[in-house]
């Protein structure tokens, strides 16, 4: 965040949902269930650590709220004082490069058909993946056409978030009560468990629709507020922290319970694991600010997280790339746990590149020429 300090528990928490969108993905390509690790792993745990990507993106939702409302309130003092034009500036200057940059590759090699990273013309063109890529709807073309080549398909989480990033100013301005806006927090949290289990429910890919997730979202905004407004003593927030952390637990080690108890056909197993990053995130947000010695230990998540945008965009580059190598090799299954760990290294090293010599330049730079511009 521009002229804030870096909260390290925040970025361990990036680095987490980034870790567990890799580990599914990696799965997916090499095709884990089939191979000695799901044998040597109980199930619960091979489950936790290999099926969770989907709680690693509900995890970067409810942070998203929280950042963009927290750095709204912290550069305007207030909700409905924002400056929607710098606002979409400083959000188009940290968005937009690496994603120009990562369709400008995709479409290169869809052109030159390249395994793996093709679209099939039957399900739709190129233009148009392209069209939905960039104005934020990716999730809904992959709705009503399935899924697209996994580079293309990472989108649709993106084009939730610049939905929201879009929208959710224009409320603030046109809501400016406190009242309307805590009546629209609580509509969203009946509305969206309600479009999990009824909304697209013929298709996996329903999923990927946007109101699936707005509570996660929401809970991270309401949480914004609360810090920046309210103080909370010491015990409240250890009670805080202690029980977001054993929702987020459940959430990926015994989601089981939540499905024993019937939580997952109400579809509320995505509020509570929202709830559970919220309530962290209001314990981090006072103890790990800047440089803190309580998470040196998780130094290479709390790094993959400060580069989590850039690893989300790429990581799959890494995964085909060594998965088309692994196949086309014939290599025996006793390669598979360095070309995971390979894939790792890889995909944070490739988004740290991106982060450090490409997309924080260009957006340190429009940024500043915007702030040029105002003074």
């Amino acid at each position: 965040m521009v002229g804030m300090l870096r909260n390290q528990g925040i970025d361990l928490l990036r680095g987490v949902s980034i870790l567990l969108v890799i580990l599914l993905h990696f799965n997916i390509h090499f095709k884990l269930s089939k191979t000695f690790i799901a044998e040597l792993l109980p199930k619960k745990l091979f489950g936790a650590l290999f099926w969770s990507g989907n709680q690693g993106v509900v995890i970067f939702f409810t942070l998203s709220g929280y950042l963009i409302t927290y750095t709204i309130l912290k550069r305007y003092k207030a909700l409905d004082k924002i400056n929607l034009k710098q606002f979409y500036w400083f959000r188009l200057s940290r968005i937009l490069p690496p994603l120009i940059a990562l369709l400008s590759v995709l479409v290169v090699l869809d052109i030159f058909q390249v395994q793996g990273f093709t679209i099939n013309k039957e399900q739709t063109s190129l233009m148009r993946a392209l069209f939905a890529a960039l104005t934020f709807h990716m999730n809904w073309l992959e709705i009503s056409v399935g899924y697209l080549p996994a580079n293309w398909d990472v989108l649709w989480t993106i084009s939730i978030e610049e939905t929201y990033y879009i929208l959710f100013p224009l409320v603030c301005l046109l809501f400016k009560r406190k009242e309307i806006l805590i009546s629209l927090f609580s509509l969203i949290l009946l509305i969206s468990p309600f479009c999990r289990v009824y909304l697209f429910s013929d298709t996996e890919l329903g999923m990927k629709s946007s109101f699936n997730y707005i509570d996660s979202i929401a809970i991270g905004c309401a949480v914004a507020v609360l810090v920046h407004y309210y103080t909370f003593s010491k015990t409240k927030l250890t009670i805080m922290g202690i029980s977001g952390a054993i929702l987020i637990v459940i959430n990926i080690f015994f989601r089981f319970l939540l499905r024993d108890l019937g939580l997952a056909d109400l579809g509320l197993n995505i509020t509570l694991l929202s709830l559970g990053v919220g309530l962290t995130i209001m314990w981090m947000h006072y103890n790990t600010l800047g440089n803190s010695k309580k998470l040196q230990i998780f130094r290479p998540l709390t790094d993959m997280g400060m580069y989590s945008y850039e690893i989300y965009l790429t990581h799959m580059f890494v995964i085909i790339s060594l998965s088309l190598m692994y196949k086309q090799m014939e290599l025996p299954q006793s390669y598979i746990p360095f070309m995971f760990l390979v894939s790792i290294l890889l995909s944070y090293g490739l988004g740290r590149v991106v982060f450090i010599y490409f997309s924080e330049p260009i957006n340190q730079k429009l940024r500043m020429s915007r702030q040029s511009k105002v003074s």
